[in-house]
């Protein structure tokens, strides 16, 4: 249903989507939830009845005109904006299903913040939208008891916490490569498309590494694949520790490896790629890239891509794999000569 829908509404990511979502379905609640008692409701009722609804509206407008991905001042700008809203639909109801929609919409919103922020971000917003939910139900004219808003925001808070955990869990396995840790082909490619219309904007130029480990098929067949796996492992914790947190590197399968830096020039992606070259004694080829960011990713890994092969075949054929033995310590190294 949601990949049927990102289908339909390409200018928005997961997170703007189901937000979108969320906006659509509890504006329709809060509106069905007071025509009811529109005509016993008071002015302050139906005030916060008029303002949930123009909010949620909002919402959606801001959210529809949105480009992809999704902006985290936009996403961040419609959860404040919820949180309102949620507050204003509590101060509203006289009702018990009025009320229950209050309940349904805070947990909602929660599960939201809880699978699309990061767990310290995700803190505070659910702080503010507990406060807000026990606020408004507290203000409104339900007549609920203090046990009421204790379980409303225990509610908000255990939602948010074990729905936040499982979506971090399920985000972590479909993004990142078991084996390495690293980035798997989906999550490279998700991160470096939220990253490029970024640098576009700035005018920054972005450089992208392609690297193959060289005989990679040799050492599999004399040592075998758990060999294989733990150069793999070693080799990825290795450049792992040489990179900053601006450079996205990722393994898109076998013994792939692709590494995007956002607004680094040639000359300084050549002297990162050397310090990888140091962190490890494994040899790898490597094809290099620096292009604009207004540059799709794909053309700008076909190029990066081209350049490796380009690299690989002016490479001497008589290369072969050696075993070294590292001094102190009873563990094999692999190593390729020139």
């Amino acid at each position: 249903m949601i990949d049927w829908m990102l289908a339909k509404t390409p200018k928005l990511d997961e997170s703007g989507l189901t937000l979108l979502v969320y906006a659509g379905g509890t504006t329709v609640l809060y509106a069905a939830g007071s025509s009811a008692a529109w005509s016993t409701t008071s002015s302050l009722g139906r005030f916060a009845v008029v303002g949930s609804i123009t909010l949620g509206i909002a919402s959606i407008v801001l959210l529809l005109r949105t480009k992809r991905p999704s902006p985290k001042r936009t996403v961040g700008t419609v959860t404040a904006m919820s949180i309102v809203a949620v507050a204003l639909a509590f101060v509203a109801t006289d009702t018990l299903p009025g009320f229950l929609i209050g309940v349904l919409a805070t947990m909602f919103l929660g599960m939201h913040i809880g699978a699309f922020w990061s767990e310290r971000t995700a803190g505070i917003w659910v702080a503010l939208l507990a406060v807000a939910a026990v606020f408004g139900a507290a203000v409104g004219p339900f007549g609920s008891s203090f046990i009421s808003y204790v379980l409303i925001a225990l509610g908000v808070v255990g939602a948010t916490e074990v729905f936040g955990a499982f979506a971090r869990r399920m985000r972590y396995s479909a993004t990142h490569d078991a084996l390495t840790g690293l980035l798997n082909r989906f999550g490279f490619e998700s991160k470096v498309e939220k990253i490029l219309p970024i640098c576009a904007a700035r005018g920054l130029s972005v450089s992208m590494a392609v690297m193959d480990l060289d005989n990679f098929k040799q050492i599999n067949d004399e040592y075998g694949h758990i060999a294989g796996d733990v150069l793999l492992a070693r080799v990825s914790k290795a450049w792992k520790a040489e990179l900053s947190r601006r450079d996205v590197v990722g393994r898109l399968g076998g013994d792939e490896f692709v590494l995007f830096m956002p607004g680094v020039l040639e000359a300084e992606a050549w002297q990162i790629i050397d310090r990888l070259r140091r962190a490890h004694r494994a040899e790898w080829s490597v094809g290099l890239v620096c292009m604009p960011a207004a540059r799709g990713w794909v053309e700008i890994y076909r190029a990066a891509d081209a350049d490796l092969y380009r690299a690989k075949r002016s490479r001497p054929r008589n290369q072969q794999v050696q075993r070294a033995q590292q001094p102190g310590s009873d563990e094999t190294e692999w190593r390729i000569a020139r």
